[in-house]
C-alpha cells in the first residue's frame, strides 16, 4: 500500500488537517514503463503529478527524430506545475522510467492551496510572477489606444532618433571666456565637459554662465569650466523613449538632457528638439503650466493631461512611468498656483509669506501614484510663529492654502471628501504642531487618526523649505520606534477589510447603488498594497514613499523576498493599469472617472488578470497579518 503521507517540501508545510482533507482528492495512477504521461506540444491535462514510487524521465527532442531523457524525477518530485499554471502546452515530454506510480492533484485544488497558504505557495512564486507579469504584458498590447475616443500622436521615439549630433564638448580647464564664444559660434546653450578618456565629467549650461559668472561679476578669464560645471547632469541612454525624456526634464526642472553610452556623451535632446518634435500636446502643457496667469489657464491646462496618458499608453509605457509623469505634471500645477497665491496675497496687502513654509501633497500624490480621477489630499507645515503672532501667521497660511485648494478644484482636483486640505486647519499647521498631532496620532490613537495618520505618512514636498518637511518625517520616523505596536493596529486597520474574493477566489461584484456589478480598483484593491507595503516600510526605517520603491527597498533590507516583491508588483501594476485606462473610458464618454470598471466589459484575458492580482492581494494581507500577529492570521 502507497503511503499517503505527502511528507516532503511544499507538501509537508501545510497544516495537519488540510493534509487530510486533501488526501482522499487525490487520484492514484500508475503508469507502465516507457509510457507517456504527456508530450510535448499537448495542453495540460489539468493535474499536477506527484510521484510516489518510480521514476519519471524529461524527454528533449534530438536530431533525425531521436529523443533523450534529460534528466530524472524521482518519488517526493512533482512535475507539470509550469503548464498547470500557465495554461500554456507542454514545453517538453514525460515518460515513465520503470512502473511509475503518482498522485494527481487536480488543478482547482491546487490554486487553492496556492491561494490559502502563503508558505506552499511560495514553493511556486516564479511561475505565478511569470504568468501575472506575462498575462498583464498582452493586457497591454491588446486594447487600442483609440478605444479612449483620442487620437494618439507617435510616441514610440527614441531618443537614438531625435538627439542632436556630435555634442560640443570641452574640457574641464577651459576658461569660462572660450565656453561663451563656443556657445556663440556654434549657437548652442550647453557644452559637456569630458576627461581625457572622453568620458563625460560634467555640462555647462547658459545659465551657469549667467547665474554663476555673470551675476556674481566674476572674471571670465580666471573661471574654469570646472568651476561652475553640473557634476552630475540628467542623462540617459540612447534607447531611452521620449516620455522618459520628458519625464527627466520635469523632475529635474531642466531644458536639455545628455545621451550617454557607457559613460561617453552621444548626444543632446533639449526641450526645443522635444517641442519641434511634438508640435502642440505635452510640452505645450508645461509651456502653459508655466507661464499661466491666471487659475482659468491652469484649468485649461490641467484638462490636457488626459493626452499624455492617451500618448503613453500609445507607446505602452508602464502603469508606474503613466502615474509618475500625470503626478509630476500635477505638482507643476500645485507650484504654479502656490506663486499665483503668493502674488494675489501681497496685491491684497497681506503681504508675502511672513515664515517659511513648505507645501506637501499627500496619499496617492505623495507616492507619485496620481491618475486622472485624483482629487486632493494635502498639507502645509510653516516655521515656528512668535507667541504673539501665532494667530496672525496662520490666518495667513489659511488663506494661501484657500486660494490654492479653490484653484485646484478649479483646475478639476475635486476637493476632499474628508477634508484632509491645507485649508482646513488641522492639516495647516507649523512645524511644533505637526509634531503634536503625531503624538496624538500615535499615542492616544482612535479609527479616524489611523487613517488620517497613513494618509499622511505618504507626503512629498511640492513647494517651499524641504528642510521642513525632512524635519518632520524624521521625527514620524522616531515615533515609531518609540511606539512599534502602532504597526500591529495598522495592519489591523488595513484587515478589517478584505480583497473582493469568494470562497473560491472569484471576483466579488459591487452591489451599492451606482455602482452594481462593478469591482472599486482603488478602494477594494490597490489601497491594501498600498498600506501592506507601507506597514513593513515603516518597521524597516524606509524614507521612501512611492509603494514601488518601498518595495524595492524592503527587497534589499530583505524584509521581503524577491520573489514576492515581483508577484506583488506585477499585480499593482495591472491594477493600476486597470484603474488609468478605466477612467480614460469614462471620460471619453462624458462619465465622471471614479476607479470602478465592470468585469462583464473586459476581455478573458483581462478577468484572468483581474483576478490574479486579487488573488496576490489576498496573499500579502495574510502575510501582513502573520507579519504584525493580527487576531485571525496567526
Amino acid at each position: 500500500m502507497v503511503n499517503p503521507a505527502l511528507d516532503f517540501p511544499p507538501f509537508n508545510t501545510l497544516p495537519d488537517e488540510v493534509l487530510t482533507d486533501l488526501i482522499p482528492k487525490l487520484i492514484l495512477k500508475t503508469y507502465a514503463k516507457d509510457s507517456f504521461i504527456f508530450t510535448k506540444g499537448q495542453p495540460s491535462i489539468g493535474f499536477l503529478l506527484i510521484i510516489i514510487a518510480g521514476s519519471a524521465g524529461i524527454v528533449v527532442e534530438g536530431e533525425k527524430e531521436s529523443s533523450n531523457v534529460v534528466s530524472f524525477r524521482y518519488a517526493g518530485d512533482f512535475f507539470g506545475e509550469t503548464v498547470l499554471l500557465t495554461g500554456k502546452t507542454y514545453p517538453v515530454s514525460v515518460k515513465a522510467v520503470e512502473e511509475l506510480t503518482c498522485y494527481l492533484l487536480k488543478k482547482e485544488i491546487f490554486e487553492d492551496l496556492l491561494q490559502t497558504h502563503q508558505v506552499f505557495a511560495g514553493f511556486f512564486n516564479n511561475i505565478l510572477t511569470d504568468r501575472l507579469r506575462e498575462l498583464y504584458q498582452q493586457m497591454v498590447q491588446e486594447q487600442p489606444v483609440d478605444s479612449y475616443g483620442l487620437s494618439s500622436e507617435p510616441f514610440k521615439h527614441r531618443l537614438s532618433d531625435i538627439m542632436s549630433t556630435p555634442v560640443i564638448t570641452c574640457s574641464p580647464a577651459t576658461q569660462i571666456s572660450q565656453v561663451a564664444r563656443i556657445f556663440s559660434q556654434q549657437h548652442i546653450s550647453t557644452i559637456a565637459i569630458i576627461g581625457t578618456t572622453g568620458k563625460l565629467l560634467g555640462l555647462v549650461s547658459e545659465r551657469d554662465l549667467i547665474n554663476k559668472v555673470l551675476a556674481l561679476d566674476c572674471n571670465p578669464t580666471v573661471v574654469y569650466a570646472s568651476d561652475i560645471m553640473d557634476k552630475t547632469p540628467p542623462t540617459l541612454p540612447a534607447d531611452a523613449f521620449f516620455y522618459e525624456a520628458l519625464l527627466t526634464m520635469i523632475k529635474h526642472h531642466e531644458k536639455y538632457i545628455l545621451v550617454v553610452e557607457n559613460g561617453f556623451p552621444l548626444g543632446v535632446i533639449t526641450m526645443g528638439d522635444l517641442t519641434r518634435l511634438r508640435k502642440t500636446s505635452t510640452l505645450s502643457i508645461v509651456n502653459r503650466i508655466e507661464s499661466a496667469e491666471t487659475t482659468a489657464e491652469l484649468s485649461y491646462a490641467a484638462k490636457l493631461i488626459q493626452k499624455v496618458t492617451v500618448n503613453m499608453l500609445s507607446e505602452k509605457a508602464s502603469a508606474n512611468d503613466i502615474c509618475e509623469v500625470v503626478s509630476e505634471l500635477n505638482d507643476l500645477i500645485t507650484r504654479r498656483l502656490l506663486v499665483l497665491a503668493e502674488e494675489a496675497l501681497d496685491k491684497r496687502g497681506l503681504g508675502l509669506p511672513p515664515l517659511d513654509y513648505c507645501w506637501l501633497t499627500l496619499g496617492s500624490g505623495g507616492r507619485k501614484e496620481q491618475t486622472l480621477s485624483s482629487d486632493q489630499d494635502n498639507a502645509l507645515i510653516y516655521a515656528q510663529p512668535p507667541q504673539d503672532q501665532e494667530q496672525q501667521v496662520k490666518e495667513y497660511f489659511l488663506t494661501l492654502a484657500n486660494f490654492v485648494v479653490n484653484g485646484l478644484e478649479e483646475a478639476g482636483f475635486p476637493k476632499c471628501q474628508h477634508n484632509i486640505m491645507a485649508n482646513n486647519p488641522i492639516w495647516c499647521q507649523s512645524l511644533q504642531a505637526w509634531k503634536n498631532s503625531g503624538n496624538s496620532w500615535i499615542f492616544t490613537p482612535t479609527e479616524e487618526s489611523f487613517r488620517q495618520f497613513t494618509i499622511f505618512l505618504d507626503y512629498r514636498a511640492v513647494y517651499g523649505q524641504e528642510k521642513l518637511a525632512q524635519e518632520l518625517r524624521d521625527f514620524a520616523h522616531h515615533l515609531f520606534r518609540l511606539a512599534p505596536s502602532i504597526l500591529h493596529h495598522m495592519a489591523k486597520d488595513d484587515l478589517q477589510t478584505k480583497v473582493p474574493l469568494g470562497l473560491f477566489k472569484q471576483v466579488l461584484l459591487d452591489k451599492k447603488q451606482g455602482h452594481k456589478d462593478e469591482v472599486d480598483i482603488k478602494g477594494s484593491a490597490c489601497v491594501h498594497i498600498v498600506d501592506c507595503i507601507r506597514i513593513f516600510a515603516m518597521r524597516e526605517g524606509i524614507l521612501d514613499t512611492s509603494t514601488l520603491a518601498r518595495l524595492n527597498k524592503l527587497v534589499s533590507l530583505e524584509a521581503i523576498s524577491a520573489d514576492d516583491a515581483e508577484y506583488y508588483e506585477a499585480a499593482y501594476q495591472s491594477l493600476m493599469m486597470f484603474r488609468i485606462r478605466g477612467n480614460l473610458q469614462k471620460l471619453s464618454k462624458g462619465l465622471v472617472p471614479d476607479n470602478y470598471i465592470n468585469p462583464s466589459t473586459l476581455s478573458k484575458r483581462q478577468r484572468t488578470v483581474l483576478r490574479e492580482s486579487l488573488i496576490a492581494i489576498d496573499r500579502l494581507q495574510t502575510f501582513t497579518g502573520s507579519s504584525f500577529r493580527v487576531e485571525g492570521f496567526l
